[in-house]
């Protein structure tokens, strides 16, 4: 079985769903995404406000969203955006985003083969969805490839450097960091890492990892994207500790107590995640 067919069966499973899990409420259930998305946006204030998707200036655009899960940005792309098309690889993220939208489409397709013309979108947004497609650097270029000249690509993916990243896998980070500084920022990417590392970052309702995770640096994708007219990357993002307590234990202090992380030291030069903003370069 090929990899694609292998995030199709993986991701049917709404990324999320864990979560949803927690929050007591079912992808069977999409009234009760309002719970959700109050959470999603709490959790990651930085996608609730203009940090990274231009929200209010998305009126007039057509946008592409990449990588759905639970569908917390397509239904907010659903009420800012003039047109949305909803992409994944999986049929049940498509099916769920579209019955909690009005006007969104639905399309089942890989990132990395894109069934959309050149240059046909305006914003393509992508958050937490590349890093496992199995070919980081090709999906990057493919979302290029569907924006126009002038428009913006936003994306999410996983910190090489993090400081999770350090303690779960130290050698093969600091081998990876060495080699990066000699002038080889992408070595050895698109090796699926250990399901024991991949664990950490995501897991099902049955605690099974993706079938394919990689890790990306911020110098590598500056050095990729070095024909866009600007590119912008920062890091963001830490772990909720919480759900390693026994939910008797699990208390709102702690959320806050992370939340105040967001704007620390640990979060911008160590955060997990690496959110990039690129304008394509006009033709």
């Amino acid at each position: 079985m090929n990899l694609s067919q292998l995030n199709s069966d993986y991701w049917s499973q709404l990324c999320g769903s864990r979560i949803a899990h927690r929050l007591g409420i079912t992808a069977a259930d999409p009234s009760a995404v309002e719970t959700f998305d109050k959470w999603f946006f709490s959790f990651y204030p930085y996608v609730a406000d203009e940090t990274f998707i231009p929200w209010s200036s998305l009126e007039s655009s057509r946008v592409l969203e990449i990588g759905l899960g639970y569908g917390t940005t397509t239904r907010r792309l659903d009420k800012k955006a003039k047109e949305v098309v909803a992409c994944d690889i999986a049929l049940a993220p498509v099916v769920f985003s579209r019955s909690t939208t009005q006007r969104v489409a639905g399309a089942q397709a890989s990132v990395c083969n894109l069934p959309f013309r050149s240059n046909s979108f305006d914003v393509v947004i992508s958050l937490g969805c590349l890093h496992h497609t199995g070919d980081l650097r090709g999906s990057i270029r493919e979302c290029f490839r569907v924006v126009r000249p002038g428009g913006t690509v936003v994306m999410m993916v996983y910190n090489r450097y993090s400081y999770k990243k350090f303690i779960v896998s130290p050698i093969t980070t600091i081998r990876s960091f060495w080699h990066e500084l000699r002038g080889n920022p992408w070595h050895r990417a698109g090796e699926t890492v250990k399901v024991r590392v991949a664990h950490f970052w995501d897991r099902n309702t049955e605690g099974s990892a993706p079938p394919h995770t990689e890790f990306a640096s911020r110098r590598g994708l500056t050095r990729d994207l070095a024909s866009a007219t600007s590119v912008r990357t920062s890091l963001t993002n830490v772990d909720d500790i919480t759900v390693l307590f026994p939910l008797r234990l699990q208390r709102r202090g702690f959320e806050v107590f992370r939340r105040r992380l967001l704007n620390s030291f640990l979060a911008h030069k160590l955060g997990l995640d690496i959110y990039c903003v690129a304008v394509k370069a006009s033709n």
